[in-house]
């Protein structure tokens, strides 16, 4: 596989980059270069900063599980249909993970990550199976506990698309939406055993006499060649994955209200319900989403090791939208490691009541330890603010977005603009000692909208409304049965600037009274959807009547950013003290950039680039707001970038 993502390499046009009033163009060789001072790189949203390779290498923690196997020695191997920078075949172990990825190269691709792209994963002893998303069986090879490895070995044609995958002594079960088909695995092919109709099928174990266990619905059954079901577990509210410990017990994720691991014995006629970890109710036990070990959510999957000790993955779905978290737990309970993914191609907002040491994702929120000189990784996860077993249609789960926090009348408030902006979805928290969150409403524009912008008091701007005009809907406080309300059916409004073709970006700055807007003069030709366009123009006193024009300059472009000769502006725009952040969609020299520009006159005053904290990696800018700022009180600037390649949050830190 490749990734265009990390090896496409774009310069800038050796034309004129920027054109500020009264101020002269920069030389070309002069485009990129450091800020003044020093600045930092650091990461928030992965246990791992991404470094330890280019593509195909690396440390990272995968977007998302749809299946897992325990091994007998505690290596947790993770399958799952995407991830952005192909880690779809993860291996964790002790905290670490494989740094060389799992790959099946040459040949027609069939799948991503290099072919492992997948939603059904197994292992038996030296043995690793993957059901790709091409319908292709891949086998690998590996020494057990050493993550780095794996080694293709063959593959054979399936069927259909399997959701569910087992093998045990030499046998392998295939789950299929109707179906479990089981063949027996031999040095020279896969010989066919026999298929059973299961409708509903979704996960599949194998016991050491040779028993299926087959997850379908809500129930588990047992299944032994053509013979009728022998016991059927029915008590369980949502099971999601099974799994067989070493000493023959069965594991049942159940995902419904308890938000529980759940263990039963076989050894009888019947299963019996033995044992259960987890705090009962989830996130909603103690404090109502506070993070801690043993409360878990949205269960994907579980396994013992020989030793005893347990594993369990966390994720929303098994979408790379899904989030990940792993944790393993010793047979008394206590937390042994925790690695986790917050990010997919989402962008993290500062909470600005927290001089930038609290930060929010869509699902979750972070406590940054800011301290001079901390290096590595500096953030931790607070709580987790979706609430999927009472509100399993919130968004936030299966969209991704680029969030901003703002407190409004003693209340917090959660805005989120997807990747095609559109306006914002709403959340609001609970209450006031809680941390989960509720959809409360929207602010969405009509057809294609792209110029939209919080303001610190929490109005909301749209910069594209229809007619050619400019939108400011104030917030008018909280409605009796709970959600915000805003101006909607009277906003105040202004027509474009006369020179403007197409407004892309808006951003309005409440105690200067200035307007920024981004776009297309004219005079200016177009060069791709969803950037902020080729114009960047500030207005002050623009509330007040002046509306004069400070000063109007043009954005740096990728070059060859939409093919050759086909330059791309900037994919997003943030305003921190003085200072504008331009993030760039594609990489300049190799290099993922972000420029600074001082609001006092536009000029360019230097970039930000990822630094060896994080390996020099960093891929495109996907979202439109891709970029959120802060000034702290102590002059410290940090800017937060999103960096989706490999499942973060970039976090620069710089003291001009």
């Amino acid at each position: 596989m490749t990734s265009a993502r990390s090896i496409i390499i774009i310069f800038w046009a050796t034309t004129t980059c920027w054109v500020a009033a009264g101020t002269p163009p920069l030389p070309a060789t002069d485009w990129i270069h450091p800020p003044p001072d020093t600045y930092r790189t650091s990461w928030v949203g992965n246990s791992f900063p991404g470094d330890g390779g280019p593509n195909g290498f690396g440390h990272w923690v995968q977007n998302s599980a749809d299946e897992i196997e325990v091994t007998p020695d505690g290596t947790v191997i993770v399958g799952s249909d995407w991830d952005e920078a192909g880690r779809c075949v993860g291996l964790y172990k002790d905290g670490k993970v494989n740094r060389v990825l799992v790959k099946r190269e040459g040949g027609k691709e069939t799948a991503w990550g290099w072919n492992t792209g997948n939603r059904a994963i197994a292992v038996d002893g030296t043995n690793i199976y993957v059901a790709n998303t091409g319908k292709r069986l891949l086998q690998f090879t590996w020494k057990p506990g050493d993550l780095d490895s794996v080694k293709f070995y063959r593959e054979a044609e399936m069927q259909a698309k399997a959701i569910g995958l087992a093998a045990r002594g030499g046998w392998l079960a295939a789950v299929f939406t109707n179906a479990v088909q089981e063949w027996q695995v031999t040095d020279q092919a896969l010989k066919p055993h026999f298929t059973f109709n299961v409708p509903g099928a979704r996960d599949v174990a194998i016991t050491a006499n040779h028993l299926k266990l087959v997850l379908t619905g809500n129930e588990i059954l047992s299944v032994t060649d053509n013979i009728p079901p022998s016991w059927r577990i029915t008590n369980i509210s949502k099971p999601t994955a099974i799994s067989l410990a070493p000493n023959g017990r069965l594991l049942v994720c159940d995902d419904g209200p308890d938000q529980q691991v759940k263990f039963f014995d076989l050894s009888g006629a019947q299963p019996k319900l033995v044992g259960t970890f987890g705090d009962k109710g989830g996130l909603c036990s103690g404090t109502p989403g506070e993070s801690a070990p043993t409360k878990l959510y949205a269960l994907r999957g579980a396994g013992l090791d020989t030793n005893g000790n347990l594993y369990v993955a966390l994720g929303f779905n098994g979408s790379p939208v899904g989030t990940l978290v792993l944790r393993s737990f010793a047979p008394d309970g206590r937390l042994r490691w925790e690695l986790a993914n917050h990010a997919f191609v989402d962008t993290f907002g500062f909470d600005p009541a927290s001089d930038g040491s609290v930060i929010y994702s869509r699902t979750a929120i972070f406590d940054l330890d800011l301290a001079p000189g901390k290096t590595g990784l500096i953030w931790r996860q607070r709580a987790t603010t979706v609430d999927p077993v009472r509100r399993p249609d919130d968004p936030r789960a299966n969209s991704t977005l680029t969030v901003y926090l703002r407190h409004l009348e003693g209340r917090p408030l959660l805005y989120g603009i997807g990747q095609y902006g559109g306006g914002y979805r709403l959340f609001a928290f609970d209450q006031t000692n809680g941390f989960l969150a509720r959809p409360a409403g929207q602010i969405t524009g009509k057809g294609e909208s792209w110029a939209w912008h919080v303001a610190d008091n929490g109005d909301v701007w749209q910069g594209d409304a229809p007619g050619r005009t400019i939108r400011h809907h104030a917030f008018r406080g909280w409605g009796e049965d709970g959600p915000p309300r805003f101006e909607m059916e009277q906003p105040e409004a202004w027509p474009w600037p006369e020179d403007f073709a197409k407004v892309s970006r808006v951003i309005y700055e409440q105690t200067t009274d200035t307007l920024y807007l981004s776009g297309y003069l004219k005079s200016d030709s177009s060069d791709a959807w969803g950037v902020c366009g080729k114009t960047l123009r500030r207005y002050d006193g623009w509330r007040a009547g002046g509306k004069a024009e400070r000063w109007t300059i043009k954005l740096p472009l990728n070059l060859d950013g939409d093919g050759k000769d086909k330059p791309l502006s900037p994919k997003s725009l943030a305003l921190a003290g003085d200072y504008l952040f331009a993030g760039m969609v594609k990489a300049d020299g190799g290099k993922q950039h972000v420029h600074i520009l001082a609001t006092k006159d536009g000029s360019y005053v230097g970039s930000l680039s990822p630094g060896p904290e994080v390996g020099g990696n960093a891929g495109w800018l996907d979202m439109p707001y891709a970029v959120a700022a802060m000034q702290r009180k102590n002059g410290e600037y940090l800017v937060l970038v999103e960096e989706d390649w490999r499942g973060k949050n970039l976090l620069y830190r710089w003291t001009p």
